[in-house]
């Protein structure tokens, strides 16, 4: 998407605000040509002994229309500012649109920092591109070759002296052009990376704090904001020898001209109104000049600033759409078919983790496997619908990528997996999430109402149907939650803090139960949802649980005795490849099963 591409794709739907905005402009050109002449009629009329009520008329006319001048350009400057303010949110909204869809793999390998400054720094750089930068430059270009007719009109000498003033300042803008939009790119990436430093920072403060970290923290930054301001001074020193040297190129021509001018009025061939006429065109130049040199910076901010939208809307997400097939909308059934996979944003383990062969999960498979860089391997398993699997395993062994693969946030690298017998990349990705269902032991919660943490604000999508309070209310009581809604200080209406401050663990926890109720998926996974609470929440969230997977698949990774009692199937993971998978009774009842051992151990010891 080149400039005139992004151009016309924005300010498409504002043509009415654009042709408002030319018309503004056009009358505010011909008023500024008009006025100097006015001057000139007055000039020569009083040296020519007219009227008092000529002189009189002379001068009202002219100050109507300065004053309708400056009004059609404070008019303009409204118009032109709501422009390009309404197209670039309408570009930021597709940034963001376009941020959302790219895959996993990209957002962990970008901080949240760099993204608004994609998003909104890089596109703030195009407001004024959208309207003055190109309406406003393109109006000063007319200015100019008005100034330039009125003047060869006049004096053809006084029109090459404009012309080659023009030509002067023109190619000292274009000498500085390259250099200054190479360093206004510099500067964007240095904001970038500061800022995305300076988020994770501040997203860590507590254990920075903790740790004592202050100093490694200022440490780091300090270089980082030594990057931003050696960019910004080069891009100012830049700018200041632009600015100088054009405005030289200014004094000297209005000097000759003045020079000039002079003389012809000391030869007796020009009149003094002439002379002034001359005189204030060629200051008049100086005006779009000087804008177009003005803006000739924001010309370099946006042209890098496009350059780094388009780099962004060119990147596309591996994850592709290929609907082919719906999912029912029941219970649903979970087969994976020998899937591998591994991480494209991470690089293989060098060393080889420790291994404790003492623990039931300790395998006598050949240690090279754990330096391969498959987070999965070959795992082969089938869970019927309505049956609740419990996935173990030590940290790291990928049991969360597996759930993972489920939500197609990645595709698998080798293999299959299907869901009532359809492969997953056959199914349109918001019916495939809308049938699956997640609780996590951290829960994501925004600064909005309980209402619209419940609903994950769908009652503000014009193509969803809308929750009612009823509905949700009646969500709360089937899990069994009424006493905790009640406590609620304004009910629905009570609002949260970012993060879910003012909330303890089981209270967050609750409403991930009830958003995930509200949604009515098929298939339900639950991350140790219950693993840091205290016992007399996590009896109030069993509950729960029970209603939630009443008729449902689900998938339960755990690390607690209780969590795995209610699992029909077992399945354990070690270093990504699968070591035993089968109904949890008969496992349980197999002296010679891993699960066996994990039970005469206890999890908890075990899977940490």
């Amino acid at each position: 998407m080149n400039n005139i591409t992004l151009l016309r794709t924005y300010l498409r739907p504002y043509r009415g605000h654009l042709l408002t905005l030319t018309l503004l402009l056009l009358g505010s050109i011909s008023l500024q040509l008009v006025a100097p002449q006015i001057v000139r009629r007055f000039l020569d009329a009083a040296q020519g002994r007219a009227s008092t009520q000529t002189l009189v008329t002379m001068g009202l006319v002219f100050l109507t229309v300065v004053i309708l001048q400056k009004g059609i350009t404070l008019a303009s400057t409204y118009v032109g500012s709501d422009l390009g303010w309404a197209a670039t949110n309408h570009l930021r909204a597709d940034l963001a649109a376009h941020c959302l869809r790219l895959d996993m793999g990209f957002h962990k390998l970008k901080t949240p920092g760099e993204l608004i400054e994609r998003i909104d720094g890089d596109v703030s750089h195009l407001a004024e591109y959208f309207s003055e930068l190109v309406v406003q430059v393109f109006a000063s270009v007319l200015l100019l070759a008005g100034i330039l007719f009125f003047l060869f009109r006049e004096d053809p000498r006084f029109g090459l002296i404009g012309l080659l003033y023009a030509g002067l300042t023109v190619g000292v803008l274009r000498a500085f052009h390259t250099p200054s939009t190479r360093v206004w790119g510099d500067i964007s990436r240095a904001y970038a990376d500061l800022y995305g430093f300076v988020e994770e920072r501040i997203g860590g403060t507590e254990d920075i704090r903790a740790n004592n970290g202050e100093p490694y923290v200022m440490n780091q930054l300090y270089p980082k904001m030594a990057v931003v301001a050696d960019k910004r001074v080069k891009a100012h020193l830049l700018g200041s020898v632009t600015f100088h040297t054009s405005f030289m190129v200014f004094v000297v021509t209005w000097v000759v001209a003045l020079g000039l001018a002079g003389y012809l009025y000391l030869q007796g061939q020009m009149s003094i109104g002439t002379v002034y006429l001359l005189a204030a065109y060629i200051t008049l130049m100086e005006s779009p000049i000087k804008y177009i040199r003005r803006q000739a910076g924001n010309l370099q901010k946006a042209v890098a600033s496009i350059g780094r939208i388009n780099e962004f809307f060119q990147l596309e997400p591996e994850v592709k759409e290929q609907v082919t097939a719906v999912l029912p909308s029941t219970a649903l059934s979970i087969q994976f078919h020998n899937v591998s996979f591994a991480y494209k944003d991470q690089l293989p383990v060098n060393g080889k983790p420790t291994i404790d062969h003492q623990s039931p999960l300790a395998t006598t498979e050949d240690e090279s496997k754990v330096h391969d860089p498959y987070v999965l391997q070959d795992v082969s398993f089938e869970l019927q619908p309505g049956k609740i699997l419990g996935l173990l395993g030590r940290t790291g062994s990928g049991k969360t990528t597996l759930t993972r693969l489920l939500f197609r946030l990645y595709d698998v690298d080798e293999g299959m997996i299907t869901l009532e017998g359809v492969d997953i990349r056959h199914i349109g990705l918001s019916d495939l999430r809308g049938h699956i269902g997640m609780v996590t032991q951290d829960v994501q919660l925004f600064e909005a109402t309980i209402r619209d943490n419940l609903t994950l604000f769908r009652n503000y999508d014009p193509h969803a149907a809308p929750i009612d309070d009823a509905h949700i209310i009646a969500a709360i009581e089937a899990l069994g939650l009424e006493s905790w809604f009640h406590s609620l200080p304004h009910g629905l209406d009570t609002m949260l803090k970012s993060g879910g401050y003012g909330l303890s663990a089981g209270e967050a926890q609750l409403l991930a139960f009830t958003r995930v109720f509200l949604r009515d998926p098929h298939l339900i996974i639950l991350d140790e949802a219950s693993s840091r609470l205290d016992p007399a929440t996590e009896q109030l969230l069993e509950r729960a649980i029970d209603r939630l997977l009443h008729g449902r698949t689900a998938i339960i990774i755990a690390h607690r005795l209780g969590t795995v009692q209610r699992a029909d199937d077992i399945l354990i993971l070690e270093h990504g490849r699968m070591v035993e998978h089968g109904e949890r009774i008969l496992l349980a009842n197999d002296t010679t099963s891993r699960f066996f051992s994990l039970l005469q151990t206890g999890l908890e010891e075990v899977l940490v």
